[in-house]
């Protein structure tokens, strides 16, 4: 159980660092419009994902909790009922992981910064993965 506790609590930080590095990325550097460079009206498209992304990394925090907490209740209970209450509490911050990679890396892959943030943003996803509750003898 504190294997599962340890994923989890690493998938959330590596999500939230990941959300802040692409928060603090410059998002000036990224053109409105790529087909047209002089267009310079509107909101970059990375701004966009990133609020997106905000908003679906705190759902999926708070889903994630809930869902913790009722894993403490559920502790001697049927293994496919666990299963399901961590496929059904997690399965937001799993997307929003993949989401946020698939952002990062499609419009700050040629930064640092943006390189960083989908690598954690894969470490959120494999620690959801590794997280998975065992069943217990």
């Amino acid at each position: 159980m504190l294997r599962e506790e340890k994923g989890l609590g690493g998938a959330i930080i590596c999500i939230m660092a990941a959300c802040a590095m692409l928060f603090f990325f410059p998002a000036d550097t990224v053109m409105e419009n790529p087909e047209n460079p002089n267009d310079t009206q509107g909101v970059p498209a990375v701004a966009m994902y990133l609020v997106i992304l905000i908003m679906l990394t705190a759902t999926s925090v708070a889903l994630t909790g809930l869902g913790s907490f009722a894993q403490q209740f559920l502790r001697h209970r049927s293994f496919t009922l666990r299963i399901g209450v961590y496929v059904f509490a997690n399965a937001p911050l799993f997307f929003t992981s993949l989401l946020g990679g698939v952002v990062s890396l499609a419009y700050s892959y040629d930064t640092v910064s943006g390189v960083l943030a989908a690598l954690m943003f894969l470490f959120s996803f494999a620690s959801l993965l590794l997280a998975i509750p065992q069943k217990s003898n």
